[in-house]
């Protein structure tokens, strides 16, 4: 009996064995291909000699050092990186290891800013009922994932209550665009529910991806938003984890959006899988504010900016650049758009294709005209990653319920053309099986 704690304890798990680009091989063999980057993570790939040389040199020379003790030129040229791909604002960058600690250091950092501006009620954070942001206890607080939270019960705070940017199930979805962007008014009346002199800040996904699979919001949503935090005197936090560092094709999705976000959270597609990385990205309001309050940034972690993992993020970026992923992002986008969106004319329990670059969702439906989802005890999203997976094809379930019906399409942002025909051969046959279980069910969800 295996000694380590699975997610699942009583699912048996195929052992893999090695990748190299968007494929990986299991211990018996088996072929996948790595249709959702693992968790939107493994973005240049798998197996990139360039990365592994620039760990096993950076290793060499130095891999750990403290924060409080010293900085080093990894970290120091990650965060001028960053800072000059981010958007104009952005001033300066914290590391930390992982996404649910980037959520949980930009809450610090906006309680902070605060409390040195002088006004330490501000302290709430609202995001919306179905979102994600992470593991931690103040990650998950700001979590709309209802699957995800009753691990902690009482102890989380109620932060999110914003309805979601949810065309499809919106009664907003068939408007014109100007009606779509007042679904953000949401926003605002949450802000005023709660007391804006209470409001620290507001976090959301440019796309919401675990929770949703890859609800798009509406043309000018973003930018609204930017508006209602500025009224009321609010923080404006991006959580980028996912989209960020190339996935829509830009390096960040906030660049799209015109919303210019106080503070930025990414990690994932930072480091593309190679090392366990976050940061927090800043304006320079906020970093002035630190500086002439206690002069402090919040505490960090035993990890924060390590050398190694700063040194192999520096190697992904390099990477990127060097062989021009995000025009392919562009590129091959537009071709998984294209096919998903063809398999849909022919599935008829596929729903509602959306998505942008290479971050594409679907949902599945019982009735196209009723938009009636299954069964949420069918598990459809987690149903059909079994069969993609069973059929040699990575995908991610997505959704919550009611609507845990959902699947996101991610596939490293490498992906050639042909790959990604192949990626829809395998959609396509595992489609076709998944909608066996679905004509069996018939009755509209609880």
């Amino acid at each position: 009996m295996s000694a380590l704690l699975k997610q699942q304890l009583v699912k048996e798990y195929p052992t893999v064995q090695r990748g190299e680009g968007v494929w990986l091989w299991d211990t018996t063999g088996k072929k996948y291909l790595d249709g959702s980057s693992g968790a939107m993570t493994a973005n240049i790939g798998h197996g990139v000699s360039a990365i592994a040389k620039a760990m096993h040199d950076q290793a060499q020379t130095i891999a750990f050092t403290f924060r409080t003790q010293f900085t080093t030129k990894p970290a120091e040229d990650l965060a001028a990186r960053l800072v000059a791909l981010a958007p104009k604002k952005i001033s300066h960058a914290s590391f930390v290891s992982s996404g649910s600690e980037a959520t949980e250091h930009a809450m610090r950092m906006a309680i902070q800013f605060w409390k040195d501006k002088g006004k330490p009620s501000k302290t709430r954070f609202i995001s919306r009922e179905r979102s994600y942001h992470g593991m931690t206890m103040g990650a998950l607080s700001a979590s709309g994932h209802e699957a995800r939270r009753p691990d902690f019960g009482a102890l989380l705070h109620p932060f999110p209550i914003v309805p979601a940017a949810y065309a499809y199930r919106s009664a907003w979805g068939d408007a014109s665009p100007d009606e779509q962007a007042k679904a953000a008014d949401e926003w605002e009346r949450a802000i005023l529910e709660v007391g804006a002199e209470n409001v620290a800040a507001v976090i959301a996904e440019p796309i919401v991806g675990a929770a949703g699979g890859a609800l798009v919001p509406p043309p000018g949503y973003f930018k609204r938003l930017r508006e209602i935090c500025d009224r009321h005197d609010v923080l404006l936090v991006m959580d980028e984890v996912i989209t960020g560092m190339g996935r829509t094709g830009v390096w960040f999705a906030s660049e799209e959006e015109g919303a210019d976000p106080d503070i930025i959270t990414i990690a994932k597609g930072l480091s593309a899988g190679y090392t366990p990385m976050g940061a927090v990205l800043i304006q320079q309001h906020i970093a002035d504010t630190l500086r002439a309050g206690g002069g402090n940034a919040p505490f960090g972690h035993t990890f924060s900016g390590n050398p190694l993992s700063a040194a192999t993020c520096l190697a992904v970026l390099d990477y990127i650049q060097e062989n021009n992923v995000l025009a392919n992002v562009v590129e091959r986008g537009a071709e998984l758009q294209a096919g998903l969106e063809q398999l849909a004319t022919r599935h008829e329990h596929m729903a509602d294709v959306r998505g942008r670059g290479l971050l594409w969702g679907f949902e599945f439906v019982l009735d196209h005209d009723a938009k009636t989802a299954p069964p949420s005890d069918l598990n459809a999203s987690g149903l059909f990653a079994d069969i993609c997976q069973k059929n040699g094809l990575i995908v991610y379930p997505a959704g919550i319920k009611p609507y845990n019906n959902a699947a996101l399409i991610a596939p490293p942002l490498v992906i050639s053309s042909d790959e990604v025909k192949a990626l829809l051969d395998l959609l396509d046959a595992s489609l076709a099986e998944m909608a066996s279980h679905l004509q069996s069910q018939s009755q509209p969800i609880a």
